[in-house]
């Protein structure tokens, strides 16, 4: 799948020019630490309390590599079963994913082959 080249509007109203923009998903059970890798990779920074997602959130991280600039639409996705027909609507258009699952908790990593 190619990635998406052009500009796009900021929330700020302006102009963010890039290269190339990829949608990416972070998937996984509930808990095992999607949002805080989120919140580590593209803000660099943590918090230890636990905020269960709900539904869908992102963030817009910009790398840059061999003077290209690359947009990351990053897409944190709730982990719950009950979310789970909400989230996979967002899977149309990803171009890669993030499967994650908790070291310390063996049925997370069972739990895997679900997603």
């Amino acid at each position: 799948m190619a990635a998406t080249q052009g500009t796009t509007q900021g929330k700020e109203g302006g102009d963010q020019n890039f290269d190339y923009m990829f949608k990416l998903l972070i998937i996984g059970n509930s808990s095992v630490g999607k949002t805080s890798f989120l919140f580590r990779y593209a803000d660099d920074a943590f918090t230890s309390a636990f905020v269960s997602t709900v539904g869908i959130d992102f963030k817009v991280k910009t790398v840059y590599k061999n003077d290209k600039r690359i947009k990351l639409q990053i897409w944190d996705t709730a982990g719950q079963e009950r979310y789970r027909t909400i989230t996979t609507a967002y899977y149309r258009g990803a171009m890669g994913f993030i499967l994650m699952y908790d070291i310390t908790n063996e049925e997370s990593f069972h739990c895997v082959q679900d997603w």
